[in-house]
């Protein structure tokens, strides 16, 4: 009876901790779930408190998903969770709603006891987080300063203040004013010298530029390049680069790794128009900077768009050019790109046979690109490259097989998927690891090595100091204090 109590119980236990939590799921959150809906999963076994592995919680999903305040303020109340709660970086709620503009939740979480004037784990004040996301509401600001923020003293590491944060994010200088009426200098820099004219310069608009210029502010000689590197939200338009030029800018300017304008809008896609800008001001699709790396493959790495690459094409002089790893514009379309412009490449000459300087075929860049949850990309390229005579099972120039490439960051599902490629499972490389060695010391559960095992892995087979995929696996750390038996290593 006892045996049969403890193997319920266990199959209990295992099923609450496999199971997902919901309030982690953003799908859950897009739904818009009533406060009773939310009770409802709380009971289901669901925690309000336990954080996911970026370290968020459901209050901090909840915040980021615009949830109800109601819904919100519940799930403060729950066990495990409290006002001032240190959630990943050393944030706390209050930085979650500032950074979205809830202003409501602000002022409900200072009556409840909560810090505004405190910094995360890389620098950061509630006002500086807030301002770095680009939040618009200056009452998120005004709450800040009245809780005791100071925006002229408070910077980040690098040395940005509130002011030069927000400035990529300010479409009519209203922001920037806004920190100048708080006493913040205008023409204050970071660390490095960086302006709020080179902060603009990332989503830029060029009445914003104009006004900080009226202002006195300084630009850096390198303006085109950071104009160039553009924002998440986005790139800059060619108004901007033409104002910069009425500036006497550059457009051949580079910055200290050899990197110019053109290296980076190539990454862009639907930027031909800035593109054919920087081209016609005398900038070469062929110009390496100091890594080796010209414009043209940072387009085949990057951009997306098949119209771009074959625009570019014919400016290019030699398809097979390698930065100084060794990696061709193949190569980097392979593990980043889509199939389409590995097709394209490969139609007009790029080699499929190209080794870089540590001995790596394309199969080293396929790889990395396998997702479990969207795999057409990954066998489409594979044909892609097959079709012209690329063999993925052949032995990399360190020895590494198909299935040590595997094993460094993809799981299960491609393991199965190479197995019909008739790799030896059991070959090692030149540090004398086979694949179940390397299994032994990076598994984080046994769920590989056993794969390993049934596909013909030799347990007995050891490594060049005499080592068995056992005596790895009793060394992993991860496992031992998972109490992951390893026996069937033996």
């Amino acid at each position: 009876m006892r045996k049969i109590v403890f193997t319920l119980l266990t199959l209990l236990s295992l099923s609450v901790y496999g199971q997902k939590n919901v309030f982690h799921d953003q799908a859950f959150w897009k739904e818009s779930p009533t406060l009773e809906r939310i009770k409802a999963e709380i009971a289901k076994g669901n925690s309000p408190s336990e954080q996911n592995t970026q370290g968020a919680d459901a209050v901090v999903t909840a915040i980021n998903a615009q949830a109800a305040n109601e819904s919100i303020q519940f799930l403060l109340t729950q066990n495990g969770n409290n006002v001032n709660k240190i959630i990943n970086n050393g944030r706390t709620y209050m930085f979650w709603a500032a950074l979205r503009g809830n202003v409501t939740l602000m002022e409900y979480l200072i009556a409840k006891g909560a810090k505004v004037n405190v910094k995360d784990e890389v620098g950061y004040t509630v006002l500086t987080y807030a301002a770095s996301g680009g939040q618009t509401n200056t009452k998120v600001y005004d709450i800040c300063i009245s809780q005791g923020s100071d925006p002229k003293k408070e910077r980040v590491r690098g040395g940005a203040n509130a002011l030069l944060l927000v400035a990529p994010y300010d479409k009519d200088f209203s922001l920037i004013s806004y920190f100048i009426a708080k006493g913040v200098d205008v023409k204050s820099t970071d660390s490095t010298g960086n302006t709020a004219f080179d902060f603009a310069l990332r989503s830029a608009t060029v009445p914003v530029l104009k006004a900080l210029v009226a202002k006195g502010v300084k630009y850096s000689p390198n303006a085109m390049v950071t104009a160039s590197i553009g924002s998440r939200a986005g790139s800059n338009s060619l108004e901007v680069y033409q104002y910069l030029e009425e500036l006497k800018l550059d457009p051949k300017a580079s910055n200290a790794n050899g990197d110019n304008a053109l290296h980076y809008v190539a990454r862009r896609a639907k930027q031909d128009e800035i593109i054919n800008y920087f081209l016609a001001k005398g900038l070469d699709i062929n110009q390496p900077n100091n890594d080796g790396i010209t414009p043209f493959m940072n387009a085949a790495s990057a951009n997306t768009s098949v119209e771009s690459i074959t625009m570019l094409l014919p400016m290019v002089k030699n398809i097979n050019q390698t930065n100084k790893k060794g990696t061709s514009a193949l190569a980097m379309a392979v593990r980043r790109n889509t199939p389409e412009v590995v097709k394209l490449l490969i139609e007009k000459g790029a080699d499929v046979k190209v080794i870089d300087a540590d001995g790596y075929n394309l199969a080293y860049y396929l790889v990395p690109s396998y997702n479990a949850q969207r795999p057409e990309a990954f066998e489409a390229k594979l044909k892609v490259l097959q079709d012209k005579g690329f063999d993925i099972a052949a032995t990399q120039g360190n020895g590494n097989t198909l299935y040590h490439l595997v094993l460094v960051r993809n799981g299960l599902p491609l393991l199965k998927r190479i197995e019909g490629f008739k790799v030896d499972v059991n070959a090692k490389n030149k540090e004398g690891l086979a694949p179940l060695h390397k299994a032994a010391m990076t598994a984080k559960d046994d769920t590989i090595l056993k794969y390993l095992l049934a596909i013909g892995a030799k347990k007995d087979v050891t490594t060049d100091f005499k080592e068995t995929a056992f005596d790895l696996a009793h060394e992993n750390e991860y496992l031992t204090k998972q109490h992951i038996s390893i026996d069937f290593l033996k």
